[in-house]
Order: structure tokens, then sequence, then C-alpha cells
């Protein structure tokens, strides 16, 4: 199969073998010929409430057989999804979607939609799936964008992504390493998230089946690898975190030999953890790759590669360019610590934000906000984002690596570090620390770090919260936790009830 649209590439699976299983979630399996009608259903349904080529679908939802199938009635359309994930506040929703120009929405709550006004139309998955018979859909271009994206927001307010790739896929080139046709993925990630929604509509479209995971848990995504015998896993920092500090007896009760790779994406992989998956899986079977919505390429690198060189997130893949610049914009050696900056050597600006113009030096480089350096053979090696490091007195302190060491410790399930302001005019280095409940005193944690990494800088305080401090896709916004924190006026600790980020 050659490229196709992604709509049609379904289309044809169905033709080939109706009977395979496409997606599976808690509430049964879809076949591929179940995939295709239903489309087709919501699709003919989003068409009646309005939508067309090149309008923009607000959708949001908890990972389900019929949001997954949404994805493809939009491209049946020729639309454009803009997927949103539903733990965002109502008043960030109402404006990405406004800001976006939403058409027809999705799964939103009343307040939502009140909020948006009667000229956009609001459907429901209920109606949008409800029984029917299949509708002869009329012909309809290509959609000109895979997706609109929305950027995690941990460097301030979230932006809008317009992904300008047609909606095709290519099997020879499907995007994500270590994918091949009519295999079968586990899907733990949240599939409005960007890894999620790329990952699981690319398996989709070269034939694979699907096991949607509604709520990420360690164990049990493992016991589903070893029940559907799942040969490709997408990971971010979460869950290689939460997998990796199961007991060894209970990784080693579960069956995962079928996984050819596991993929995980660079957000605050510390270093232990990946040891860890390499150690259990080996490291042909581990692989990572650094990149952004909004970034002009990205990088790769193999576990064998790494444990070469231990800490880096690889090199710049074919067609881009990555060099490292001061802050007067001036290119950097090898080894020197400053902005990351990529930039596409292929002609194909493959993404454009709306409503802002995308920030870059001469050259077409352009950053994500990341400060990292260069070894000599080109492999990169991140240290954190620019705007979240700590102006300490003994110089500027990445809050990564002591999150890292942190959550090394058995009883901590997630940690942010920021700069708390002092009266000297620096910043000094505060935890904050999700244990889940479980009682750790300062101390344990202290004489942790100085026992296992002594040369992390130890927090000078800490603080406990409820909940997990990132969210599925391993995004966190350090700057929100600081000005809740530290803001004056500010009455007391923190307490995250649910994932905070934008």
């Amino acid at each position: 199969m050659s490229a196709v649209p992604l709509a049609e590439a379904i289309r044809r699976r169905a033709e080939a073998d109706p009977d395979r299983a496409a997606i599976t979630d808690p509430d049964g399996t879809l076949t591929r010929r179940d995939l295709d009608v239903l489309s087709d259903l919501a699709a003919s349904r989003l068409l009646t409430a309005g939508a067309g080529p090149g309008s923009i679908i607000g959708m949001t939802g908890e990972n389900s057989a019929h949001l997954l199938t949404l994805f493809f009635a939009v491209w049946k359309l020729g639309a454009v999804p803009l997927p949103l994930h539903p733990r965002k506040a109502d008043g960030e929703l109402v404006d990405l979607l406004r800001r976006a120009g939403a058409d027809v929405v999705v799964g939103f709550d009343a307040e939502v939609v009140s909020a948006l006004g009667p000229d956009v139309r609001a459907v429901t998955l209920e109606a949008l799936f409800g029984p029917g018979p299949r509708p002869h859909l009329p012909p309809a271009p290509v959609s000109p964008n895979l997706r609109i994206g929305v950027s995690g927001g941990s460097t301030g307010p979230s932006k809008l992504i317009a992904v300008d790739v047609p909606a095709i896929v290519n099997p020879e080139r499907p995007w994500h390493y270590g994918l091949r046709a009519d295999g079968t993925q586990v899907v733990p990630l949240d599939i409005v998230d960007g890894t999620g929604f790329v990952a699981s509509t690319t398996a989709l479209a070269l034939g694979c089946h699907l096991i949607l995971m509604p709520a990420f848990d360690a164990e049990q995504m493992l016991r589903l690898i070893s029940e559907h015998r799942a040969d490709w896993l997408a990971l971010t920092q979460p869950g290689m975190l939460a997998t990796a500090k199961l007991p060894a007896r209970v990784r080693a009760g579960y069956d995962v030999s079928s996984l050819r790779y596991v993929t995980h994406y660079s957000g605050g992989v510390a270093d232990w953890v990946k040891r860890r998956w390499i150690e259990w899986l080996g490291p042909d079977r581990i692989a990572e790759s650094y990149g952004a919505t909004d970034a002009r390429g990205s990088t790769w690198i193999e576990g064998t590669e790494w444990l070469r060189r231990p800490g880096s997130v690889g090199r710049a893949q074919p067609g881009c360019e990555i060099a490292i610049f001061d802050d007067h914009g001036r290119r950097l050696p090898p080894g020197e610590l400053g902005s990351v900056h990529i930039r596409d050597l292929t002609g194909r600006r493959n993404f454009h934000y709306l409503g802002e113009q995308a920030r870059g030096l001469d050259g077409g480089w352009e950053s994500v906000g990341d400060l990292g350096r260069l070894d000599p053979d080109g492999y990169l090696y991140l240290a954190d984002r620019a705007k979240d490091m700590i102006s300490t007195d003994r110089g500027l302190v990445a809050p990564l690596p002591i999150e890292g060491a942190i959550e090394f410790h058995d009883a901590v399930r997630s940690a942010i570090v920021v700069g708390r302001p002092g009266a000297d005019g620096f910043e000094h280095v505060h935890a904050f620390v999700d244990t889940a409940g479980a009682t750790v005193s300062d101390r344990d944690l202290e004489e942790m770090l100085a026992a296992h990494f002594p040369d992390v800088a130890v927090p000078a305080s800490w603080e406990r919260c409820e909940g997990p401090l990132r969210d599925n896709a391993g995004k966190a916004s350090r700057l929100l936790l600081r000005a809740a924190r530290f803001a004056p006026g500010c009455a007391g600790p923190v307490q995250v009830s649910r994932t905070v980020t934008s």
C-alpha cells in the first residue's frame, strides 16, 4: 500500500480482513468493518450538524473506541480534528475552542457549550454513534491538517498548533519507529494528547489492533500486553517511572516477550529509570525520541547507543539539524550549554501557530525553550526548560535531575522542583512531593539523595501534595505551581487534588 489518506486506509483494511479486531476498550471490541461503518455514520451526522471540508471539530473525552473512531470520521469529511484534554479547566477549553474557530464540538460539558454561544454546534458521542443505517458519504478532499494540537503549557499559556501535514499515511514511513502493519498495541497514553493521538491513529491505519486503557495503571498495562501479545508500546515519563518502580517479581509475573519495541518520548525520564527498563527488556527493545508538536524535527536513540552515551536523547533525524545557541544568538561549540534550536532541512514547514508567530533565529532556527548541549558527534543532552532553571547563589540549577532523583524513593510517586524566592535575592530549591498518602520525612528523602545521588542539589525546603504532579503525557507546569505557592499573598501550601497542568 502506497501513501493513502488515513480514512481510506481503514476502508482498505476493512475490505481486506473485515473481521479482524481493530479497537478493544472495556466495553468490547470493534472489528475493522465496525470501525469503517461507524466512522461513516459519525461523519454523516457531523455533516448534518454543519461540518464539512476544512471545518474544525473540537472534541474531548477519556480513551474509548468511539472517541478514536471519531478522528477518522472527521478525516472522512476533509475536516480537521482539535482534540482537547477533558481535565482542562472549562475556561481554558472555551478559550482554546474560540481561538481555533471550532465549528462543531463533541463531548463537552453544558457549561462549555453554553459559553461558546449559538454559532457553534454541539453534539454528543452517543448521538454520533447511535444505531442507524450506513450512509453514503459524498467525496471529500484530504484534510490539509492532520490535527490542531495544543502545547503543554509548561512554560506559559497553551499555544494552538496547526499540524501542516495532510491526513495521509505511508506504511513505509509510519511516523513512529517500530510500528508495523497488523501488529498489536496497548495504548496507555491519552489519545487526545499529541503522542497518544498520532501513535494510535497511525497504528489503526496500518491495520494494528489497539487495546485502549481508559486510565493508566502500570501492572494493568503489563497484563494487557501479556494477554493480547502486544508488540509495540509508546510511553512518556509517568508510565516509564511507574513501571520501573513495580517490584521485580511483579514485572516478572507477566510475559511481555511479544514486545519488539518500547519507544518513550523525552520529558524527564531519569537515567536510573531507563537503566531499569534496559536491564529488564534489553537495550535492543528500548528506544527514545525527543521532539514536540511545534518542533521542526526530532532526535532518535536506541538503547544500545544510550548505554554508550547515557543521558543523551539522540542525534537529529534525517531532514533536520540541531544546534546550540547562547542568549545573543551565537552558535556554541560542542560541550557548551545553551538554547536547543532545530531547523528543517526539507523546505516543508510542518506546523504553524494559530494567532501568533513562531520566534526563531536567522537561518530557520527555532526553539521550544529547552536548554542542552551537543557532544562532538552530534548527540544531544538536555538540561531542562530555560524558564524553569533555578537561579541560586551557586549558579543555575536544573530541576529535572533533582526530580528524577527524588522519585527514586520507593514511596514517591512524583516530584516537581521549583525555585523559591529568597530574601537574599536568589532562589532556593523547593520540592513538591507526591507520596500517594505514604508518610515520608524530609530527612528520609535527604538521606536517600545523599546515599544515591550525591551530585544532585538537595532541596532547601519540601512540601507534600495530594495527587500526581504530572499528567499522563508527562507534562507539568512548574511555573503554575511556583506562582500558586509563592506569589505575594499566598495563604499556604498548595493542595493538588488533580494533575497540575494547563
